[in-house]
């Protein structure tokens, strides 16, 4: 097995209203204390008031306690916390406890699936003295019994048959970093292999069948649902009992690889609370600039690469870079917010061996999260809100998805300036149908693509590049899914296909297309006006590119300046690539006698990068 096949993310992705803890807060003097009716602030009672970290010392929950119930009962800030026996304080859905310093559970605390309990003292203590009444409550709607959800406790004690104990003892994994290697790249998912990599392990080693053992806080785990229960889809419940998790959590990382292939390792949130995906990739600099999220929206495929004979897609992670973020097919394409949940594992690519960091900066207290994917509010320095960014959708009628991100910002060059603001689609997604953005003088496929702000204008070109593996007949689309900023929201996108030189207004209708097998890293330019795209097209109509037909099958094509032709390739009506050829000269001949009497397309890629697409007509 392979680093990506089977595993999806917790249904809880949320997306936060939320505040980032970065110091610690002045704590007061008094003592508020619950007594199952009203809060008594040192003998005064105080209707309709819940304590905050300036006003108290501590805060006794001396009654039953939930969240939900509003009025007095709503989140609250302590300075430290203790749940009396007999009690039970509930953390509902959309709702937090903040303590600054500890926490001592005589009485039971329960944290529900969209809740956050947060301490913000990296060296404050969590003592649990109930023997099973402190839990985390995750809920999960899960579309099969095979699909697959990556996990991370949140607490410290918890085990994989405890948290995991309704799962088949033989689907549940970890992941073993060390036996991940990648010298070999498989043709399709036929056995074959070449030298090379597919960003699957070599001999499927990687993934290790764990039926019990400790859960490590900042580990990741891998578990189907249960066989058994009411017909899918359906939600289940699964708990992970005992003291929460708190401080500085370190995850040992392996980087075995030197650089010759991505070395992967699975993490997880170790908090229960959400933690923000900018301050993780602050506190870990230079060791890990993404994060991948599994989110299955297909079943498994004989057709789709990887170790097994049926393989789910590769497209279906989301991807978290430290300038953006694209979604996976199962969420329908809506990228994900910057934030991971409490529960949730994760794959991170080392850059080096050393310590992944997880600390209190990054846990988040949320204000509303009730409604997922909406837009976020945060302390982090990393945040682009000022950034213009366009989501491109590519989808099919039999089922394919990808999403790229390109946007602009202060800090990034039009250069690959590394992971952290560029993000390559994974090698593993590349052995299927996908859409990426091209970056002139660089071999990369990218999924998130960070560019020079002062390039954005109205004559800025984006190039896209499409491949396909699909050999049947497929209607693919491209649309715009999102779009941010003040520049992209004022101006129209259109789209350039360069194979059949026509032009689209992507902000109006989807663009419907068909394709050959093959890569087509010049096909497809977005541009912010009809007029960039017309001037360019003057601009190469100038270059008087000329097709003449010679004798005994030979076809001339000619540039009258100084570009030289570097490629020539000839496709049918259906977009169906019959030939391609490499040159060198302003001049190149070319026999094509397979030819029959027909209308063909001619691309003629110039060694200034730009492409020119000719209709011919062959005698």
């Amino acid at each position: 097995m392979k680093k990506i096949i089977f595993i999806k993310p917790l249904s809880f992705f949320i997306t936060l209203f939320c505040a980032i803890n970065f110091g610690f807060g002045q704590c007061g003097t008094e003592t508020a204390t619950w007594n199952g009716s009203t809060w008594n602030w040192d003998g005064t009672t105080l209707p309709n008031t819940v304590p905050t970290i300036g006003a108290t010392d501590q805060v006794i929950i001396n009654g039953n306690y939930d969240t939900s119930l509003g009025g007095s009962q709503t989140s609250f800030s302590a300075c430290s916390l203790t749940v009396n026996a007999g009690f039970d304080l509930t953390v509902s859905n959309g709702d937090y406890v903040e303590v600054e310093n500890d926490v001592v559970a005589n009485g039971g605390i329960t944290v529900q699936s969209q809740a956050n309990f947060i301490q913000n003292n990296d060296a404050a203590t969590f003592t649990d003295n109930t023997g099973g009444l402190v839990v985390v409550s995750k809920e999960k709607t899960m579309q099969r019994w095979y699909s697959y959800t990556y996990w991370s406790s949140p607490t410290q004690t918890e085990t994989i048959e405890g948290a995991l104990g309704n799962t088949p003892t033989d689907r549940r994994f970890s992941f073993n970093a060390t036996n991940y290697i990648d010298l070999l790249a498989e043709i399709g998912n036929t056995n074959t292999f070449i030298a090379g990599q597919d960003g699957f392990d070599d001999n499927g080693n990687d993934w290790v069948n764990t039926q019990t053992g400790p859960m490590v806080p900042g580990v990741g785990y891998a578990a189907t649902a249960s066989e058994f229960g009411p017909a899918f889809p359906r939600t289940e419940q699964f708990d992970f009992y005992g003291a929460f998790n708190n401080g500085e959590v370190l995850v040992p990382l392996v980087s075995n690889s030197l650089g010759a292939y991505e070395d992967w390792n699975l993490v997880g949130n170790p908090y229960p609370s959400a933690i923000s995906a900018d301050q993780f990739f602050a506190v870990n600099a230079g060791l890990v600039d993404m994060i991948y999220l599994w989110d299955q929206g297909t079943p498994p495929s004989s057709t789709n690469s990887g170790n097994q004979n049926s393989n789910f897609s590769n497209d279906d992670y989301a991807i978290i870079n430290g300038f953006g973020e694209i979604g996976a097919r199962a969420d329908t394409g809506i990228p994900p917010n910057r934030f991971v949940p409490s529960g949730q594992g994760f794959f991170v690519i080392a850059a080096a061996t050393g310590n992944l960091t997880f600390n209190n900066s990054m846990r988040a207290i949320t204000h509303d999260n009730s409604q997922f994917f909406k837009s976020i509010k945060t302390k982090s320095k990393y945040t682009n809100s000022n950034a213009n960014k366009i989501w491109v959708n590519l989808t099919s009628d039999n089922g394919i998805y990808n999403q790229i991100m390109v946007g602009y910002t202060n800090g990034a060059t039009n250069a690959n300036d590394g992971t952290f603001y560029d993000a390559p689609r994974g090698l593993a997604s590349l052995n299927s149908t996908s859409l990426y953005s091209v970056i002139e003088n660089d071999n990369g496929k990218f999924a998130i693509q960070a560019k020079d702000a002062s390039n954005l204008n109205e004559n800025e070109i984006i190039n896209l590049g499409f491949k396909s593996t699909i050999s049947v007949a497929t209607l693919f689309k491209l649309s715009v899914a999102k779009v941010e900023g003040d520049f992209l929201n004022c101006h129209t996108v259109y789209l350039k296909d360069n194979l059949l030189n026509k032009v689209h207004c992507l902000s109006t209708s989807d663009y419907t297309f068909t394709s050959a097998v093959g890569e087509f890293n010049n096909r497809f330019e977005i541009a912010f006006s009809d007029q960039a795209l017309t001037i360019e097209d003057a601009l190469l109509s100038n270059n008087s590119l000329r097709i003449i037909e010679l004798e005994n099958g030979y076809v001339q094509f000619t540039t009258s300046n100084n570009l030289s032709i570097k490629a020539v390739s000839i496709h049918d009506l259906l977009g169906r690539q019959l030939y391609h050829f490499t040159g060198g000269s302003t001049s190149e001949t070319y026999k094509l006698s397979n030819l029959n009497n027909s209308v063909y397309i001619a691309k003629v890629e110039l060694s200034s990068g730009r492409v020119i697409s000719k209709k011919a007509f062959k005698k």
